[in-house]
């Protein structure tokens, strides 16, 4: 949005304001730079192909198009049919945009890539005369390998941009500049005369889609989010996701709690789980992580509250049927919209976008975020380097908010083999509800221990039949209505009796 004060006077006798912006076409880059482009700058956007360069520069003038601004496209390497069927592709209207197409080489050829000071000079004697007869506002020039291509040396190169620079500034234009880097360590002469750069990257890994990130190298004179952004192109364009930076939040004052609408569940987690914390749920595969994940947020849900699912490792029908099975339907709340169950496939997602998708549920009002699981999760990425450390911005922006956040994380290991995970998670938790399952007289028995939360650190042991969650006597928490041996699991070889006097299981 542009901003009234206006201080600034070019050469032409245009009055530009230095604090306002031009937008980007593209949210979540306005976010990055803070409401979109310096107006009246010259920008930089330079990686290597097919990182999107064209496609931004076309979110720009189609946005300028939109608010009114007089728009130029310098595009020295497509003709304009090209140009118009690369923005149809994504449902730019570019009819208002005056698209300038020189034509080098004396009719001869289109376009030539030789280094002929002939071609050199027409280049910029036909960029100055369209910039004169235009008059634009905003403009973009694509591309600088042209022009460093035409240019017989390096300072040639140099002065050629100086002059384009001047002649965009006396106008008082707000301009892109799409220059192509096949090698990070190649000549840097456009990132000196410009007053902010912009970097496109890509990777594309042996398995799933391209990985792409921009980051802003420099603004000059103007706060941006720095660091690496991930985004994504879509048929409709770019979709940038902002890193995620957790003291943009405010503090959680952690007044609430949500209580589990069983009471023995409840007094082994103290009363409940407070709002603005984290809550890791680990065990081994089959000790019911998710069910007690699914537990909470449909607890939320029935209070009225938007609870949010998102699953890597069981996909949405699944989740429906087994929670139906244990007593835990959950299709009757999506229904009312108080509870959203999203199924990711973390090959085709980046951190970046994962983490904007969540952010997105919670600005819709979600209050209880559940991630099952985060071994899914880590386990299925192509790349995994620094995905705690997203992990964890994510969660502590998230309690910022006031959102309970339950993660569970699956532990390697069978019956009789110690539980071991490969991924160190509990610095990223409040509280920690560890799950166990071990063999006695017979059967699988499980046991359940809250760590981190209150003082009472005794596990206590429950039973998995296809009724709800409860829990019987002092310290066991069972499914069904049988009571199992009211006893406390110690270690998995050696059982002591329950301190508690209550009654022991006929089966013990």
């Amino acid at each position: 949005m542009d901003l009234i004060r206006k201080d600034r006077l070019h050469e032409s006798g245009k009055v530009v304001d230095q604090a306002a912006r031009a937008s980007t076409g593209v949210d979540g880059l306005d976010e990055v730079l803070r409401e979109g482009y310096p107006a009246g700058r010259i920008m930089l956007v330079e990686g290597a192909p097919g990182t999107g360069k064209t496609t931004l520069a076309l979110h720009f003038l189609a946005e300028g198009v939109a608010d009114g601004k007089r728009a130029l496209f310098i595009r020295v390497a497509q003709s304009r049919p090209e140009i118009e069927m690369i923005a149809k592709s994504h449902g730019f209207d570019l009819s208002g945009v005056k698209v300038y197409t020189p034509e080098l080489g004396g009719g001869e050829r289109s376009i030539s890539v030789e280094s002929d000071e002939a071609d050199l000079v027409e280049l910029t004697e036909g960029v100055r005369g369209e910039l004169e007869n235009s008059d634009p506002e905003i403009v973009v020039f694509d591309s600088l390998l042209e022009l460093r291509m035409l240019s017989s040396t390096d300072s040639a190169y140099r002065r050629e941009l100086l002059t384009l620079r001047s002649d965009l500034r006396e106008r008082g234009c707000t301009a892109l500049l799409i220059d192509h880097l096949d090698h990070p360590d190649g000549e840097r002469h456009a990132e000196g005369v410009v007053h902010g750069v912009i970097k496109l990257d890509s990777t594309t890994p042996p398995i799933g889609i391209t990985q792409r990130r921009l980051t802003i190298v420099k603004l000059r004179g103007a706060p941006f989010r720095e660091g690496w952004h991930d985004f994504r192109i879509n048929t409709g364009g770019l979709e940038v996701f902002p890193r995620v930076i957790p003291h943009e939040a405010q503090p959680a004052t952690l007044e609430d709690r949500l209580e589990p609408p069983h009471e023995p569940l409840a007094q082994l987690l103290g009363g409940g789980l407070e709002f603005g914390t984290t809550t890791l749920i680990s065990g081994q595969s089959g000790t019911g992580k998710s069910t007690i994940a699914t537990l909470l947020a449909r607890a939320a849900s029935e209070r009225g509250l938007l609870a949010a699912m998102f699953l890597f490792e069981e996909r949405p029908e699944v989740l429906r049927n087994r929670s139906a099975g244990v007593g835990l339907e959950v299709e009757g709340y999506e229904d009312t919209g108080h509870l959203r169950l999203r199924h990711f496939d973390p090959a085709e997602v980046s951190p970046g976008e994962f983490a904007n998708a969540v952010l997105s549920a919670v600005d819709d009002g979600a209050r209880v975020v559940v991630i099952d699981s985060l071994s899914g999760y880590l386990e299925a990425l192509p790349e995994r380097s620094h995905v705690m450390t997203h992990m964890q911005a994510l969660l502590q922006y998230l309690t910022r908010r006031e959102v309970l956040v339950i993660i569970t994380m699956t532990q390697h290991g069978l019956l009789g083999e110690p539980p071991r995970t490969t991924i160190d998670a509990s610095f990223l938790a409040d509280s920690i509800i560890l799950l166990r399952q071990y063999e006695a007289h017979s059967e699988i028995r499980r046991s359940i221990a809250v760590l981190k939360k209150t003082s009472q650190r005794t596990p206590a042991q429950y039973r998995t039949t296809d009724h709800p969650v409860r829990r019987c006597g002092n310290h066991s928490l069972v499914r069904g209505s049988r009571a199992a041996c009211q006893r406390c699991i110690r270690s998995q070889r050696r059982v002591k009796r329950c301190p508690s006097p209550v009654p022991r299981c006929s089966r013990s």
